[in-house]
């Protein structure tokens, strides 16, 4: 017997109860540019690195990448519902006011999207109303935050509030130094410091394991991870031997828009602290990463940007900078200068001012470790 059919009514209800993320896809040809919100976009193959978008054909952009043989996945932070109606909705200029700056594959890219995919199309498979285009990964960087989500018909924020809660409470706990350094967490006695379950307690310790404060030990556990002299000078060392790369390959070529994406990022940074005191450290650190991260993605190669995501930049700024609530505004001097030498494209300028924003971290944690015995 032939299976009864769907309503397709109906079975847009049903499938709307999967919740999925929101991405913009943009695509760019000539002059012109496309861009659509979308949320049938899926990782397709880590090696070699494919995506999948799936686009109604009905929708110039479907065509618009067919042509281009390339598109963007935008992926849309939680606070970026209006931007994703603005894309969804069908209009003459659906860019008007958006911050754009050209990615590697010089497509269109929404500037204060929360991570970037370039893709190449390699194939295009038709299946009823809607094209799936498969696109092998050419370029692929992310901030950070919480992403856009799209669920019953409505955009919202995917979280999971209470866990958040309690991991926010058990990181207050690592950085105060409630458990010495190179010190076994137990499970049960950080999960009554916290009076949650152990799961919600696990749950806390497999991210701050991802934020690098605390390291899996085969024998003992969780343990809490050290931060001394070395590592934290290995750390900035290898920061600034990627930025100084990146200035060698990519001054000459950053664009005006690429500026000014620099310009938001440090304006951003440099609005968490008033005086010598952060405003909010977590908000400073979040911006100081967003900030250097996207300095690096300029340089277009994704293995520059894989390196610089694997330094634990913000574990060791987190464990160090993060251990007082007092800073110096010398920080955000010495990063307006190199943002400025980079508008000037005075490659001599951004290099020292680089050199000098390292020295100036390495100094300032060794005066944080000085005052604790040497190590966090």
């Amino acid at each position: 017997m032939d299976a009864p059919s769907v309503d397709a009514a109906h079975f847009r209800h049903v499938v709307g109860h999967l919740a999925s993320g929101v991405t913009v896809i943009t695509t760019g040809t000539g002059e012109s540019r496309n861009g659509m919100t979308a949320s049938s976009v899926t990782s397709l193959s880590a090696d070699p690195p494919m995506m999948l978008a799936c686009i109604n054909n009905a929708v110039p952009t479907a065509e618009a990448v067919s042509k281009s043989g390339r598109y963007a996945v935008n992926v849309l932070g939680d606070g970026q519902g209006e931007l994703a109606r603005q894309f969804a909705t069908a209009a003459a200029d659906k860019f008007r006011g958006v911050a754009v700056h050209p990615g590697t594959l010089g497509l269109p890219l929404l500037s204060d999207a929360l991570a970037h995919i370039e893709c190449e199309v390699v194939e295009e498979v038709t299946g009823g109303t809607h094209t799936i285009f498969l696109g092998r990964v050419r370029s692929a960087t992310a901030g950070n935050g919480q992403p856009l989500t799209y669920f019953r018909g409505g955009f919202g924020r995917f979280a999971f509030a209470s866990d958040d809660e309690v991991y926010g409470r058990a990181r207050e706990l690592v950085l105060s130094r409630a458990y010495p350094a190179d010190k076994a967490v137990p499970l049960e006695d950080l999960a009554t410091r916290l009076g949650v379950d152990q799961a919600a307690a696990f749950y806390a310790l497999t991210r701050l394991s991802s934020d690098g404060l605390v390291r899996r030990d085969a024998d003992r556990g969780y343990v809490i991870a050290p931060l001394d002299v070395r590592t934290s000078d290995e750390t900035f060392d290898a920061r600034l031997t990627v930025e100084l790369g990146v200035l060698a390959l990519a001054l000459d070529r950053i664009t005006d828009d690429e500026v000014a994406g620099l310009r938001r990022r440090f304006d951003a940074m440099a609005a968490q602290l008033v005086g010598d005191r952060f405003v909010d450290f977590h908000g400073y650190l979040d911006a100081n990463y967003a900030l250097h991260e996207y300095l690096v993605s300029l340089a277009g190669n994704p293995l520059l940007t894989a390196t610089f995501g694997r330094l634990s930049i913000k574990s060791v700024m987190t464990r160090s900078f993060g251990a007082t609530p007092s800073t110096s505004q010398k920080f955000v001097e010495v990063q307006g200068r190199l943002v400025d030498a980079i508008a000037r494209r005075d490659a001599d300028g951004a290099r020292q001012a680089a050199i000098d924003y390292c020295e100036a971290a390495k100094e300032r944690v060794r005066e944080i470790l000085s005052l604790t015995g040497g190590h966090l």
